[in-house]
């Protein structure tokens, strides 16, 4: 074979295309490009006038988004911070609401109880409630179910706030309370009462 006939052996030396000598002169420096730099401020962005009303609009926006926030935890905000209830009380006033005592029923645990028989067919309920939670809490009622020997439900009744208390509204922090009540019964009931369960719920 001819010498002169053989292919070079380092390959993209020969048949190869020359890079464009832009490309190789570097990347356009950013303040060439248009999209890249802000806009400019407009004269009605810089006006002083229309600052000042962004500012009060956005002021105005975040008063209305507290408000509602308050109208809408007013009673967690009031039994947290008890000097605040007479405000928000005003507040609920235009609005048709009103301030509560808190409900939180799983911080309320039936301490004690007992049922017992006063005399004929009236019964005396007795129970103590204790507020686990550290704030005032509101007064639950109370389901009373009395049940049979064989632990078949005879009567079933929801006794209120309003039937057990002596004009409380709430259950302070740490605190018992402790109603009592007089159940009358019918005849067949009162000689069929076994037993009896209670469950605090708020209505």
């Amino acid at each position: 074979m001819d010498p002169d006939d053989r292919q070079p052996l380092t390959p993209g030396l020969e048949g190869e295309e020359s890079t464009p000598p832009a490309l190789v002169q570097g990347v356009l420096p950013a303040d060439g490009v248009s999209f890249l730099q802000p806009p400019p401020l407009t004269q009605q962005d810089s006006n002083p006038v229309v600052l000042a009303a962004l500012a009060s609009l956005s002021f105005a926006l975040l008063l209305v988004l507290a408000l509602q926030i308050a109208v809408h935890e007013r009673d967690q905000i009031a039994a947290s911070y008890p000097r605040l209830a007479s405000p928000l009380e005003h507040l609920c006033e235009p609005l048709n609401c009103s301030v509560k005592a808190l409900r939180r029923i799983e911080a309320i645990v039936i301490d004690s109880s007992s049922f017992a028989r006063v005399g004929g067919n009236v019964f005396r309920l007795s129970v103590s409630l204790k507020n686990m939670a550290g704030l005032a809490l509101a007064l639950p009622a109370i389901e009373l179910t009395l049940t049979d020997a064989q632990d078949n439900v005879l009567v079933r009744r929801v006794l209120g706030p309003q039937d057990l208390s002596t004009g409380a509204e709430a259950i302070e922090a740490g605190s018992e309370w402790s109603p009592s009540l007089e159940v009358a019964l019918t005849s067949p009931v009162a000689t069929a009462v076994n037993g009896y369960r209670l469950v605090a719920f708020y209505p």
